[in-house]
């Protein structure tokens, strides 16, 4: 299971590449994880078939308090 600094730091390192890609990535992951702070799933995750979301695939066991404490780091609010 990663931890919320570890996730942060990752997040800042990918805003530093300044990319039109990594900025429209994390504009998603920033929706997916204010989603999933106040219980939501994440969304459906395209090229996946149909019910297969973002929390499910990749944070199934993960609380909603990791994504809430992701996203205060981060400056994210929805």
């Amino acid at each position: 299971m990663r931890t919320v600094d570890q996730m942060v730091k990752h997040y800042r390192e990918m805003q530093s590449y300044r990319t039109f890609a990594t900025i429209s990535m994390l504009e998603e992951i920033k929706q997916q994880y204010i989603d999933m702070a106040s219980g939501g799933d994440g969304g459906q995750l395209a090229g996946f078939d149909a019910g297969v979301t973002c929390r499910l695939q990749n944070y199934s066991d993960y609380p909603d308090s990791f994504f809430q404490q992701v996203c205060s780091k981060m400056g994210w609010v929805g």
